[in-house]
């Protein structure tokens, strides 16, 4: 096992944070590259702590989002998460395995069936706006669930988010995890997404933090 360190950064794609590598690698600050997915990120994520014992984690990626008030580009604190696509629909209905009575809703480490994070001060110091999110298997397309999502409260949606905010509740280690807004939910003309203010404004934030943190 390796000397522990502040921070480690964790990622589902090297393209997201690829502007940052050769920097933290010079800074020696390790990097995980989780993989797309719930499942992949949870393994990776696990993994990547035991290999480093970080103090602190830092999960960065680009998302999509529920609302139109932010503009793409926008880069956001998630101060909770949870699995959205766990669950079942019937009769058009979605409910979850909370719902269901098939996992009691504050099950640790979740709160009210969400994935909460703890550690309010590192989000304040981000200086990043703080909103709720949810992370699916899918990407959402379907209109109802979109309206639906929305109306619970999530702003961004991503893939890997909730496995972040599990592992790290479970082993008990602070955690921050940001994201920049590439899309709007349900927008597949990918003409009008924006990879290239998404992944440098994200970036840009990440090392500020970073930095900051280490």
């Amino acid at each position: 096992m390796q000397k522990s360190r502040s921070v480690l950064v964790v990622a589902a794609t090297k393209m997201e944070i690829a502007p940052s590598l050769s920097l933290f690698k010079k800074r020696q600050i390790p990097v995980a590259i989780t993989g797309i997915g719930a499942a992949p990120s949870v393994y990776s994520i696990l993994k990547a702590m035991i290999q480093y014992r970080p103090s602190m984690v830092i999960q960065a990626g680009i998302a999509g989002c529920f609302d139109r008030k932010y503009l793409l580009g926008d880069v956001l604190a998630i101060g909770e998460d949870g699995f959205a696509d766990l669950g079942v629909e019937e009769n058009k209905q979605w409910r979850s395995v909370f719902d269901m009575g098939f996992a009691a809703p504050d099950q640790r480490p979740f709160k009210n069936g969400r994935l909460k994070n703890p550690y309010t001060k590192i989000l304040r110091t981000t200086g990043l706006e703080i909103v709720p999110a949810v992370t699916v298997n899918e990407v959402t397309t379907n209109k109802a669930r979109i309206s639906l999502l929305k109306a619970q409260g999530s702003v961004v949606e991503s893939m890997e988010g909730a496995a972040l905010h599990y592992v790290a509740l479970m082993e008990k280690i602070p955690f921050l995890q940001i994201r920049s807004l590439s899309n709007y939910v349900g927008e597949r003309d990918k003409s009008k997404w924006n990879f290239k203010d998404a992944v440098g404004n994200l970036n840009k934030e990440l090392v500020r933090i970073v930095e900051h943190m280490a």
